[in-house]
This record gives structure tokens, C-alpha cells and sequence, in this order.
């Protein structure tokens, strides 16, 4: 468990890096090879996605757009329990389709994680009718897939007042990840890579 001296320290060196000119970056990272680079920038991309996501008036980032021709895929779903088998199935079949197998368990655990995250607030907050909700699946490149979740016009003023929907697990398995809100709607999203070409840390 991190303790007030460490949090209050590591807050210091995060506000000192945020301060840096790109210059003294630049300087400062020259000895890194290629790769270690590639690895630090991720890796602080996803802080950046992390901090933005939770700024208390910040509409959060919204996902990565979709290469032109790529493929895409969509399920409405009932925003109730039952749509966790409905979505796995979903997942694992336009995955296997798009030769995207190797993605296959990130894929499924991210559906799982945000499809939970949305029903348990849906659930929180009895509407006395259902609702739905949208998931959606992306090819950005030959590296990376988005997975979304949208809210609909019936549960998203629920979905817009509800508490942290992004978990741990999601920020973990994901290059990167967020929850965007505009116009009194909701997505939750995250961007999954390939296993041989991701820059998450050994």
C-alpha cells in the first residue's frame, strides 16, 4: 500500500516532468535506445490517458479514429447481465473472422471489464425499464484494435453521473484507454495491440 511520503513524492517528480521543455527531454532520454524509447513513450502516453480521464471536469479522451477500409463491427445489447455470454460470443466470432486471434483473450477480458463497469452503474441506479447499450469493434491498423462501448439516450444521464467505469484490468491490458462524454453521451474504450508488436513492459 503506498503511503502519504511516497504519493507526495511521486506527485513532485510527475509535476517536475510535466514541467520539462522537450529539449532537456530530449537530452535526458538521448541514451536510450530505440526500443526503451518506444516503451517510456507508451508508457506515458497511458499516464497522460489516465490523468486526463479522471480530470473531475474533463470530458475524457475520446477513442483513436478508424482507418478508412478497416473493419468494424457492432451488437446492440440489453444493458443487463445476461449480455456478458451475448458479447463473448460477439467478440470471439469477429475476432476469429478478422484473424485476430492472437487478441482474442485481451479482447474478451476488455469486454468483460467494461461491460460489468456499465451494468453494475445501470443496476445501481433502477431506471424500471431496460436499456441498452452499444459495443462496438475496430480495426485501427494491423496492430491495434479499439474496443467501445456506447451508452444509450435512456441510461446516459446514469452512465455521465456514475463513478469510475475504467478498472485497473483494462488499464493494464490496453495500450491505452479512456472514458469520453460529449453531448450528454458516454463511450468507454480501449486500444488493444498485437502481442508481437506491443509496447507494454516485459
Amino acid at each position: 500500500m503506498n503511503t502519504p511520503a511516497f504519493e507526495n513524492d511521486l506527485l513532485d517528480h510527475i509535476r517536475r516532468l510535466g514541467a520539462c521543455e522537450c529539449a532537456a527531454v530530449g537530452a535526458a532520454t538521448n541514451a536510450l535506445s530505440e526500443r526503451e524509447k518506444a516503451i517510456l513513450a507508451a508508457q506515458l502516453s497511458k499516464v497522460a490517458t489516465h490523468l486526463a480521464t479522471r480530470a473531475g471536469s474533463s470530458v475524457g479522451l475520446p477513442p483513436p479514429g478508424t482507418t478508412p477500409g478497416a473493419g468494424i463491427d457492432r451488437i446492440d445489447l440489453s444493458a443487463q447481465w445476461t449480455a456478458l455470454p451475448v458479447a463473448r460470443i460477439f467478440v470471439h466470432n469477429t475476432l476469429i473472422r478478422w484473424q485476430w486471434g492472437d487478441v482474442l483473450i485481451d479482447g474478451e477480458c476488455a469486454v468483460q471489464e467494461l461491460i460489468t463497469a456499465f451494468v453494475a452503474a445501470v443496476e445501481a441506479c433502477p431506471l424500471g425499464y431496460p436499456t441498452r447499450m452499444t459495443l462496438r469493434l475496430r480495426v485501427l491498423s494491423a496492430a491495434r484494435l479499439v474496443v467501445e462501448l456506447h451508452d444509450s439516450p435512456e441510461n446516459a444521464q446514469v452512465i455521465i453521473d456514475s463513478g469510475r467505469l475504467i478498472t485497473e484490468c483494462v488499464e493494464r491490458i490496453s495500450v491505452r484507454c479512456g472514458r469520453h462524454s460529449a453531448g450528454g453521451r458516454t463511450v468507454l474504450w480501449a486500444e488493444l495491440g498485437r502481442p508481437e508488436v506491443s509496447t507494454r513492459w516485459a
